[in-house]
């Protein structure tokens, strides 16, 4: 199964661990750097250890974007099946499938909570199969649109909704996802509750002691003005709009540099059409970091184009970093960015679009600012604590109405 700190998982009579502990089973598809995974390590980290015994399981971490495994936290039991990945493979699903229905028949786990899509599939059904009595789902934004065209949507769309029977409580990370999946059918009004995707939002108000020393450490320019755009450059986070829009932006402002942190499949393509258009100089692409926190404070102006997202983790990381975020307006983000108070919502897949809301901040800093610090302010309701909390109160919800 390649484990990797694994204990032994027998339960007592009453199907409890020997410490009376509620035993909780998080299931990833992978623990790759991305706002979904992240939250999922933040919440078992933070899951009060006297009440559940928290345990993890994650396909192989594998991909451009890079491996969280090293931030698993060491006292968290942690189970790695090489056959759960992320498309769709007949074999090797069939092989995670059992893996996962031993490891909670075997386990008697009380609660298990899968996070996103193929976890969520494979996790739910093993779950069906081996009785276990609290079933909670997050999908980390649905799969819908932008992911797998026409067709696989639609199929995708089927499976949730059968899916959704089997689970007691599916987690939206804004009401905007909530409403999208009432709206296709899938699942029942009262299945869902809205619980935000929790930010260390004090890591990212500090400021940076020596910005320009920063600079020159990740070879940006001095002088020019910094947009920012922290996502995986894949296609579903629309980095391939904001590379056409900055030519728009330079014709405005010659000075202006867009600076992409993060790395993914859509890479050498953002490469070459960068060189297509002549704008080297104008595009940095500084790959995965992970100072993140010390990157935004050089930003004037942070943006988020994708074509579908679940909250927009880096939008509310920018927001607490005190800068305005350009977004595209789609699922979370017509959420978490208010136009005109803390930032600009423009209509997906739109350069054009992308490169007005941008100038326009660059042209007026004190509006900048103005949205920035009231970013800061709304920033403080995605807090891990609350985010915890509200998790741990599901919980408990959803075991009395077992009668656990």
């Amino acid at each position: 199964m390649g484990p990797v700190r694994t204990p032994h998982l027998g339960p007592d009579a009453g199907g409890v661990a020997v410490s009376g502990r509620v035993r909780v089973l998080h299931v990833i598809t992978r623990l790759v750097v991305g706002g979904a995974q992240e939250n999922t390590l933040l919440t078992v980290r933070h899951l009060d250890r006297r009440r559940y015994d928290v345990h993890l399981v994650s396909g192989p971490s594998v991909g451009p974007e890079g491996s969280l495994e090293g931030e698993l936290p060491p006292e968290v039991p942690f189970v790695r099946i090489p056959e759960l990945v992320r498309m769709p493979h007949p074999a090797k699903d069939l092989v995670a499938l059992w893996k996962l229905y031993r490891l909670m028949r075997d386990g008697a786990f009380q609660v298990v909570h899968t996070h996103t899509t193929k976890a969520g599939v494979l996790g739910r059904v093993a779950a069906r199969w081996a009785r276990v009595p609290v079933v909670v789902h997050t999908p980390h934004g649905h799969a819908f649109h932008g992911y797998l065209g026409a067709t696989g949507s639609v199929a995708l769309r089927l499976v949730e909704a059968r899916l959704a029977r089997w689970t007691d409580t599916i987690v939206c990370l804004t009401d905007a996802e909530r409403q999208d999946y009432v709206r296709l059918g899938v699942g029942r009004p009262e299945q869902f509750e809205v619980i935000h995707s929790g930010v260390d939002t004090a890591r990212f108000q500090s400021l940076q002691p020596d910005p320009e020393r920063k600079r020159g450490q990740l070879g940006l320019p001095a002088g020019a003005r910094l947009v920012g755009c922290v996502a995986r450059l894949a296609p579903v986070k629309g980095v391939q709009y904001l590379v056409e829009a900055v030519q728009a932006i330079r014709t405005a402002l010659p000075d202006a540099v867009v600076v992409f942190v993060g790395d993914g499949e859509l890479r050498p393509q953002l490469d070459r059409r960068v060189r297509e258009l002549g704008l080297d100089g104008a595009v940095a692409f500084l790959g995965l970091r992970r100072d993140v926190h010390e990157i935004l404070p050089l930003f004037e102006v942070a943006v988020l184009p994708s074509i579908n997202e679940g909250m927009g983790k880096a939008a509310v990381e920018a927001m607490a970093a005190g800068k305005p975020v350009v977004a595209a307006a789609v699922s979370g983000l017509r959420d978490v960015v208010r136009h005109g108070r803390n930032g600009l919502l423009v209509p997906p897949a739109d350069p054009g679009a992308l490169a007005q809301a941008v100038v326009r901040l660059l042209r007026h800093p004190e509006s900048a600012r103005r949205m920035g610090a009231a970013g800061q302010r709304d920033a403080g309701a995605y807090g891990i604590e609350g985010m915890v909390a509200r998790i741990e109160a599901m919980y408990e919800r959803l075991l009395r109405s077992k009668g656990l």
